[in-house]
């Protein structure tokens, strides 16, 4: 009985899955079974629309609503969700995407890209609020820094914040591109585009979990970008941290006695 019900199980959930593989005669049981097939491909549509308007509204040009469904839909069949949470759906669809299925039309090969940094603001904007963070006010005297919790750096061979239904690029940029995205005090989710160095600075800071003393991070810089005289470097780090700091990106991690 208990495989006759897996059996069962497995072949609703198909049916739900796509419709095309549902094969029932009485008209009742397959006008119940176009509902819940409806309310669960709506459901996901939605989620997915909503998380991703720049990639939905290319597709919409390139193929209009049936390539945009056709899309959704294979996401909805081929796609094992390990999450229970509907918030998680978004995630789900970036690592699809990140899986370069094949899809009947042909999307832009930033379309991965895109999706993730689509992704990126909404996981920014719904980060669980930390007790314990505090934003830098003018007055600290700053020894020591580390990335907000509100805080992402993320790397791209496209411009995707340029990306958009009046520029579709057809190949990627000549140097990689930097991004931080992050949610600033009043809660507003921003980004930045950034250097080569500053992201080799964020990322040092992102890999210490405490954070570090500035004066730790100088060494590091120095250590890891010799090419670059070293005088130049700290002050050009010291400026970075004063306006990462101002804009929430960083947050000092205890207020001493020396100032940068």
């Amino acid at each position: 009985m208990t495989q006759s019900f897996q059996r069962t199980q497995k072949s609703f959930v198909e049916a739900i899955k796509d419709p095309q593989t549902y094969r029932n005669t009485d008209s009742d049981n397959a006008r119940r079974m176009k509902i819940y097939q409806s309310l669960f491909f709506n459901n996901i549509d939605n989620f997915v629309s909503t998380a991703f308007p720049v990639l939905k509204a290319i597709v919409f040009k390139m193929y209009g609503a049936k390539g945009w469904e056709s899309i959704v839909r294979q996401f909805f069949i081929e796609h094992e969700c390990r999450s229970p949470y509907f918030s998680e759906i978004s995630k789900e669809f970036v690592e699809y995407l990140s899986t370069e299925p094949s899809f009947d039309i042909t999307l832009p090969d930033f379309a991965a890209e895109l999706a993730h940094y689509e992704w990126l603001e909404l996981d920014v904007s719904i980060r669980k609020n930390e007790d314990n963070v505090e934003f830098y006010q003018q007055e600290n005297n700053v020894t020591a820094v580390s990335v907000s919790p509100y805080a992402s750096l993320a790397l791209y061979q496209y411009e995707v914040h340029l990306i958009g239904e009046d520029y579709i690029p057809g190949k990627p940029s000549q140097e990689q591109q930097f991004y931080i995205v992050y949610r600033d005090r009043n809660y507003n989710v921003q980004f930045a585009h950034v250097n080569p160095v500053t992201a080799i600075l964020v990322n040092t800071l992102e890999q210490s979990e405490k954070g570090m003393e500035i004066d730790q991070l100088a060494k590091s810089l120095c250590r890891q970008l010799p090419q670059i005289p070293s005088n130049v470097l700290i002050n050009g780090m010291n400026q970075t941290l004063i306006d990462m700091l101002q804009k929430g990106i960083l947050i000092p991690v205890c207020s001493l006695t020396n100032s940068i």
